[in-house]
């Protein structure tokens, strides 16, 4: 995917999200973890969404949680070939690997991953992230 592209994705998936960052330091998160689910049924996509929103904000490593639909900008350019975006934070990298890790994480992957056709995930950091 051209990087022109590949930023049109994740501002859309960012711009798309509806849910207001969670903990502390909210919208100041050094790793973000952005997750783009296309769903075999598209009218499964509140449900998806509320079980994210549920699923995933309860993980103690999670510092901000953004989770959304696609947003109808009128703009040709916005990819909305999905159904729903989360967006989570986190301080580290070790925060990252431990929300992977987590029960509430795996059955979310669990549960929803058969009903998906596709995943698309990103993790984008600030500069100077430890690695």
């Amino acid at each position: 995917m051209p990087i022109h592209r590949f930023a049109f994705v994740l501002l859309a998936a960012l711009a798309g999200c509806s849910t207001t960052p969670q903990g502390p330091g909210a919208g100041t998160s050094k790793l973000n973890h952005v997750v783009l689910i296309s769903l075999e049924n598209a009218s499964d996509a509140e449900a998806c969404a509320a079980d994210c929103r549920a699923m995933l904000g309860t993980i103690e490593s999670v510092e901000t949680l953004w989770v959304g639909t696609p947003v109808d900008t009128g703009r040709e350019m916005v990819d909305d070939d999905y159904e729903v975006g989360i967006c989570v934070g986190f301080e580290s990298l070790e925060d990252l690997q431990s929300y992977l890790a987590a029960p509430s994480h795996v059955q979310l992957v669990e549960s929803w991953g058969p009903r998906a056709v596709r995943f698309r995930i990103f993790d984008v950091g600030q500069p100077g992230l430890d690695r």
